[in-house]
């Protein structure tokens, strides 16, 4: 008897064990469907004048195709919901209401609602392999430009963040307590992220991840090109299916210091942005 109690506890630990083992790769079937829920809050100050942002917003993400390198996930923004604050503008939206279709910034945000897009990622880590480029935007002439700035900083919600966003996987060997990091590097970005494996229980693995963009380049703001360059330092807190990959709660708090050269003078500006997605 005392042997078959133990072989049964051994047995128990050994599915437990399993159950906790880190994928390799990403665990998708075809069809499998993903409801990616996310709000965030902005506030940015620029030319000493504060402005704030606030967004919900609801995906849908589906599994077109999958292979044994790469899966391709269909992103539909279904639901959005904004409000944005600044001296002299404010501007409202909410994709439910009937009424919202009818204004300027109605007509332009409900072009993104119910449409497709298509992103091929790897499976062995959630890299965008391919994905549509975005069309260029055109600041509407009244368009305030603490509100367009306010849409530049808040880009995370871009179909292909949202797709990779879905997806963390530890690397073959990593246990609790160790770090891993990588870089991208091209023309306007630089990107360093260090990763840490803080935890691994039954209710979900845990990695924090330590984010620094330093971004140069030209933004349009009512008709006017400028030059910007800015410093982000993000820490996000992944909460994910260990087996899978699959992310089950995204938490993000990102601050962004930098300027813009608005003729001829160097205007500072500052950022803070807060980030939570769940994914069921």
């Amino acid at each position: 008897m005392k042997k078959q109690i133990f072989t049964l506890i051994g047995a128990l630990f050994t599915i437990a064990a399993f159950a906790q083992t880190p994928a390799t790769k990403i665990v998708l079937t075809k069809g499998q469907k993903i409801v990616v829920s996310t709000t965030v809050s902005i506030a940015s100050k620029s030319m000493g004048v504060d402005a704030t942002s606030n967004s919900t917003n609801e995906n849908l993400l589906e599994v077109k195709q999958a292979t044994d390198k790469d899966y391709t996930v269909s992103s539909t923004l279904t639901k959005l919901k904004l409000s944005m604050d600044a001296p002299g503008a404010a501007n409202s939206y909410d994709s439910e209401k009937k009424e919202d279709q009818e204004t300027e910034l109605g007509k332009s945000l409900s072009e993104k609602l119910n449409k497709p897009v298509d992103i091929t990622i790897d499976n062995t880590g959630g890299t965008v392999l391919k994905s549509p480029k975005p069309e260029a935007k055109k600041d509407d002439e009244n368009t305030s430009p603490m509100l367009s700035l306010l849409s530049n900083i808040g880009e995370s919600g871009s179909d292909e963040a949202v797709v990779s966003g879905a997806f963390q996987l530890v690397p073959k060997g990593k246990k609790p307590g160790d770090s891993w990091s990588d870089s991208t590097i091209d023309k306007e970005f630089k990107v360093r992220r260090v990763y840490t494996f803080k935890s691994n229980a039954d209710t979900g693995a845990v990695v924090q991840l330590n984010t620094t963009v330093e971004s140069s380049g030209t933004v349009e703001l009512m008709g006017i090109s400028m030059e910007m360059n800015t410093t982000t330092e993000t820490i996000s807190d992944i909460v994910f299916d260990i087996a899978t990959g699959l992310v089950k709660r995204k938490s993000t708090e990102a601050n962004t210091t930098g300027s813009m050269q608005l003729m001829g003078q160097s205007v500072p500006m500052t950022a803070k942005a807060t980030t939570v997605s769940v994914y069921k």
